[in-house]
This record gives structure tokens, sequence and C-alpha cells, in this order.
């Protein structure tokens, strides 16, 4: 009996021993970096529209697609202030123009209002200078907010529990250009832009718009004639594409007829979903994997760029569960990319990962 028993212990002790050697060891330098896709809770954003007089037809198709822009907005519950200028720093040098000036989630009617906001006519000067025209709508909200906000830090410092200092920010609030907020610019014009000064210096004004430090929750983009040429008669829109390649935003072009794809890729950018993720380390790229995971109630439609689409661990599960796995494709006009002089993977086009996602980033490190 004792020896059937030992004979047994051996057996076992073979089968568990030959069942380890089968579990595929993870291979040295191994690695999964992983990233929430979250949105800024607060957004500002200025839109900066071409009044000459070529621009009706242009005018027209960012009203009637303004819905494609704020659906973004409304899905993330973005508290979001909008107002409007024209590329004519002539006629109306720093002003927002229509009613109200300034829109935001309670506005009532907000399509229509914006509809009438962004159709700023045809009668704007022919010499167009969207970069100044931001610049001047900045800085002159940055004059009118100044005492507002020198009297909130006054009020705040005089309290010593969060509740005081919330009431101090009520109390003294700002309409536009908050500080708590993120800011958006985006142009649309059929033209270059001719504003007086060298795209750098307009960079480094929008980028301290925020305050010392804050250069990140600044991000511009625009819709604009393609560059280096188009096919709609537009001029290219160099400069602003300048601008755009150094604070982060989106390009669309207003060669489109219709604007609803620009206007969603520009929400994209501008509710503050990254399309570009950090690795840890520097990957060797044949073994770079890459995988969104989505909530189980995701429906089919967004998930329409991935290549497979595995839902089979939220069988049983909530809708909220981070259980669907996504692999998006490699390469092409939406799909991600390895980037090795930034050590980053970018999502591009509609690839970009959606709001409440978590971004895997598998791979072996260099060397390894």
């Amino acid at each position: 009996m004792r020896r059937v028993a030992v004979v047994a212990f051996l057996a076992l002790l073979f089968v568990d021993c030959r069942d380890e050697r089968l579990v595929p060891s993870l291979p040295p330098g191994f690695h999964v970096d992983t990233y929430a896709q979250r949105s800024a809770s607060a957004v500002d954003v200025l839109w900066v529209v071409d009044d000459s007089a070529s621009m009706a037809p242009r005018q027209e198709s960012l009203a009637r697609n303004f819905q494609a822009f704020i659906s973004l907005f409304r899905e993330g519950r973005i508290d979001y202030r909008m107002g409007v200028a024209t590329t004519d720093t002539f006629a109306r040098p720093g002003e927002l123009v229509g009613t109200p000036r300034v829109l935001r989630p309670d506005t009532p009617g907000l399509e229509q209002a914006f509809a009438d906001s962004v159709r700023v006519g045809t009668g704007g000067s022919a010499y167009e200078t969207g970069l100044e025209a931001a610049r001047q709508v900045l800085e002159r909200l940055a004059r009118e907010n100044a005492p507002v906000l020198e009297a909130r830090a006054a009020c705040v410092s005089s309290c010593a529990t969060d509740a005081c200092r919330e009431a101090c920010r009520a109390t003294h609030a700002v309409e536009f250009l908050r500080p708590d907020a993120w800011l958006y610019l985006a142009f649309v014009t059929d033209e270059d832009d001719r504003s007086p000064h060298d795209v750098r210096m307009y960079w480094r004004e929008f980028s301290r718009a925020k305050g010392l430090g804050n250069d990140g929750t600044v991000v511009a983009s625009a819709i604009i004639g393609d560059v280096p040429s188009n096919g709609c008669g537009a001029e290219p829109g160099t400069r602003y594409a300048e601008l755009v390649s150094w604070m982060g935003g989106a390009l669309g072009s207003i060669c489109d007829e219709d604007f609803a794809e620009t206007l969603r890729t520009l929400a994209t950018s501008a509710v503050g979903l990254r399309r570009s993720f950090a690795l840890a380390r520097v990957p060797r790229e044949d073994s770079l994997r890459v995988r969104v995971r989505h909530a189980c109630g995701t429906p089919e439609s967004s998930l329409r760029v991935c290549v497979s689409v595995d839902r089979a661990a939220c069988e049983g599960r909530s809708a909220e569960a981070l259980e669907v796995v996504c692999v998006p494709e490699a390469g092409g006009e939406h799909g991600w990319v390895y980037q090795p002089e930034r050590g980053t993977v970018f999502f591009a086009g509609d690839s970009v990962p959606g709001l409440g996602s978590r971004v895997e980033l598998e791979y072996v490190e260099e060397g390894s």
C-alpha cells in the first residue's frame, strides 16, 4: 500500500513538473504599458472664421455640421464655452461676434445660435489675419478678466475651507478664457494667414495664454486649403499648418463639401483625447502589439476601425466593464504607427481611442 502511495506521489510530481514546463514563460524584457483615455473636464473653444467674399458655402457647411463637433463634448459631459471671431482685424479687432457672445451647454437653441454666429458674412477684409485675430481676442479677454481674477485670488486667500474657495470661484467667475479650462483654437479659412508676425511668435503667445507651465492645455486646429496644393481654388494654409504642427491639433480640408468628418476629427483633439502614447522603454519594433479595451456597452459602430473585436469576456459583466478587446490596424489612414524618434505610438485618423477606453502597448524591450 505504501509503495502504491509513493508511486502515485511521484506520478503527480511528474505531471506537475511537466505542466509547469508547458506554461509559456514571458520573454526577458517583456512590458505592457497601459493608459486610460480621459478627456479634459472643461474646454474653451475659440473659432476664427474667415469672413471674406469666397467663404459663404464654407460657413454654411460649418453651421450645418455643428452636431458632428458637439456630440463628443456631450458624450464626455464636458463643460464648454464657445466664442466666434473673424479674420478681419480691421473692422472687429479683438471682438467675439454673435448673440450670445459666448455659447455654453445651457444656451437655448444652441445649434441655431452656433449657426448664426459662424455665418459671419462675406464683407470682411480680403487681407485675412486669423492668427492676429485670435491673439487680439485672447489679449482683450485677459484684460477684461484680470480684475475679476484678482478679486477671486484675494477671496480664495482668505478661505480656510474648500467650500469657501469654491464659493469664491463661483462669485468671481469669468465667461471665457477660464483658468481651469483647456483652450482650443479652431481656424476656418480658404486663404493663408497674413498676420504681421512670425508664426513662432503666435505659437509662443497662444502657449502662454493659460499661464506658464500650462502650454499643454492649449491646442490649435484648422480647416484650410490643403498644403502644398489643392483642387478647389483655395490658397494653401501654410502658416496655419505650421502652427497646428507645433500645437498638437488636427487639420481638415476647406475643399471638403461636407465638414462632418473633419469636425469629428477636430472634436477629438478639442476634448483632449490623446493620439500619442509614450512607451516606457525602447521596444523591439517587431514585438510591438497594440490593443484598446472598450466598455462592454460600446456599440459596434464605435469599433469599426478594429481589425478584430473580442467580446467573449463581457458575458455576465456590466456595460461599464472594460472587456471588449479591439485590435486596431497597424499603419494606414486609420491605424496606429510607432514613431521611433519620439518613442510613441500614434493613432491616426479615426483610430484614436475613445472616451473611457484603455490602451495597452505590449512589447519586448530592445536588447533583451
